[in-house]
């Protein structure tokens, strides 16, 4: 559809399909009186059922060292900024999002009896729209009584594990330190209350080859390997005859994981261990990423501390995302900080992981509930309607000069040209000002800075390339914008905020208008990148 606007707060718009005009218009008008933006929640890249494949490890080299001076927490580098345009080919990309600890026993056997379903209810859009979900088991699957030492009874019946398999998860860890807590059986019976719900189990098994056994599973063609290793000292380790956990072994966790690297397209190891509740990054957990990282593991996924420790990236030729702690997703503890966790998803592709977001979770009421995605403290990609933390450089796609000279619908601020509306063809998106006039729209809002210290209000709108004929034009904004880059079917956006500030976000084009992503207050620079593999480029906003 397209607008023909003679004045500058609102724009008729005309159907090019079916719908009338009037009604396209009824919806328009509703739309650009909160500046044509609405917010809306986050997707996802698109799913596929995996599949699991067997692997045979072969043997490697021992391992290398590492200082805890030399990993702990950095972040990435900015994306590099070019000139040129740049045509995305589309690549195979995998989402996986990975919990913290859960257990379904002790206090919280009650609901387990009578209202299973609802434990993971409120995140199971969330971890089912993830290609793969994984959490660490701390109740040992089994009807075996508690006889370990220590008195915390975590044992859940078996048929636990299909709350689990119902609530989204595919792969569930059991190498920490109370799998075994009900004998090293307990341990065999986890393995199978897993298989049995249909996931797959890593950590454990009938002897230590079993235990140190990776799980690999086949997304889209690519592969994904994981491990698992409890490095808290304290559980049941598997023999070569009798059963239990993979215990973290330097040179062991160095010949699986180097044998293992080869053949597969993002790898991922498991770690229970660390100080618990420390909510900043334990110097050991730190020090084994490091060696991880060293090692070419793409991502760790840290448990055990009970509590969320910070998650940050190790740069180098192929980044490692580390979580050295995602705290409870579900437990009975009564500290505030154990009931809140973390669930981090990444993406990845066979470069390994591309980029990541984290989601805050609670449980105050011993079912798990989704509270919100973070928003990127550095470099970012809006992948749907919500922003991810960039992982990895990528090159961004800049603008060839753009002529629009005979614009006649104001002063121009910015423009820039892209595939907006993904109709196969570029557009001019001009972002400008002009003198104020009130109309019905913006008269609803009389609070609202409508216009500068001059009387301009601010306006961006989307044309032809060809003759600079107008699309689409956005009623006057409530925040000015600087300046705008268009990507395929989405913008990036630099606003003016109060007193000259500066705010950076996104718009994704919606067939007859924009939605819009939470804005990130800070100065950017701005580009675009095909950032999910998908062929279109997304906005992308860098840290200067």
């Amino acid at each position: 559809m397209f607008c023909t606007v003679p004045i500058p707060s609102y724009c008729r718009v005309e159907s090019k399909g079916d719908q009338s005009s009037a009604a396209v218009n009824q919806r328009a008008l509703a739309i650009l009186a909160v500046g044509v933006l609405a917010l809306t929640g986050c997707s996802s890249p698109s799913t596929t059922s995996p599949s699991v494949i067997t692997t045979t490890p072969t043997p490697a080299t021992g391992p290398s060292t590492t200082t805890l001076e030399s990993i702990l927490p950095t972040t990435t580098s900015s994306p590099t900024t070019t000139t040129t345009r740049v045509v995305a080919a589309r690549r195979p990309t995998v989402t996986i999002a990975l919990a913290g600890d859960v257990m379904l026993g002790r206090g919280l056997r009650r609901i387990v009896a009578n209202d299973p379903g609802s434990i993971f209810e409120d995140v199971r859009f969330m971890l089912s729209n993830a290609d793969l979900a994984g959490a660490n088991m701390e109740s040992p699957l089994t009807d075996r009584p508690h006889i370990a030492t220590n008195p915390y009874a975590l044992e859940t019946p078996p048929e636990s594990a299909g709350i689990l398999a119902s609530g989204g998860f595919d792969i569930l860890t059991i190498a920490n330190n109370h799998a075994g807590d009900a004998g090293r059986a307990s341990v065999v019976d986890s393995v199978e209350a897993v298989e049995l719900a249909g996931m797959k189990a890593v950590g454990g098994g009938a002897n230590s080859e079993q235990a140190r056994l990776p799980v690999v599973f086949d997304v889209r063609g690519l592969r994904i390997g994981f491990l698992a290793y409890d490095a808290t000292g304290a559980g049941t380790v598997a023999t070569e005859t009798k059963p239990g956990i993979a215990r973290w072994n330097e040179e062991q966790a160095h010949l699986a994981v180097t044998a293992l690297r080869p053949g597969v397209d993002v790898l991922v190891v498991a770690v229970h261990g660390g100080v618990e509740y420390r909510t900043w990054t334990d110097p050991y957990m730190a020090v084994l990423a490091g060696k991880l990282h060293e090692w070419g593991v793409d991502v760790i996924w840290g448990s055990g501390p009970h509590v969320v420790q910070p998650v940050y990236v190790i740069g180098g030729s192929r980044p490692t995302v580390v979580a050295t702690s995602l705290g409870n997703l579900i437990f009975d503890q009564g500290d505030p900080e154990t009931k809140v966790g973390a669930v981090l998803e990444v993406l990845a592709d066979e470069q390994g992981a591309a980029a990541y977001r984290i989601a805050t979770v609670d449980h105050h009421d011993r079912r798990v509930h989704f509270d919100e995605w973070r928003m990127p403290e550095g470099d970012a990609a809006m992948l749907g309607e919500g922003w991810w933390s960039l992982a990895r450089s990528f090159t961004l796609a800049g603008d060839d000069a753009i002529d629009v000279d005979g614009f006649r619908y104001g002063e121009v601020v910015d423009v820039s040209r892209g595939d907006v509306d993904l109709d196969g063809h570029d557009e001019v998106v001009v972002a400008f000002t002009r003198p104020f006039q009130e109309n019905p729209v913006n008269s609803l809002f009389p609070d609202r800075p409508w216009m500068d210290a001059t009387g301009q209000s601010a306006h961006l709108g989307v044309f032809e390339a060809s003759d600079l004929r107008p699309e689409w034009i956005a009623g006057t904004l409530f925040r000015p914008v600087q300046r705008v880059v268009a990507c395929d079917g989405s913008l990036a956006i630099e606003y003016i905020g109060e007193e000259g500030t500066l705010a950076s976000g996104g718009w994704r084009w919606r067939g007859f208008g924009f939605t819009v992503t939470p804005t990130l207050d800070r100065d950017a620079t701005l580009g675009c990148a095909d950032i999910d593999g998908d062929g279109a480029t997304d906005p992308v906003l860098g840290v200067p």
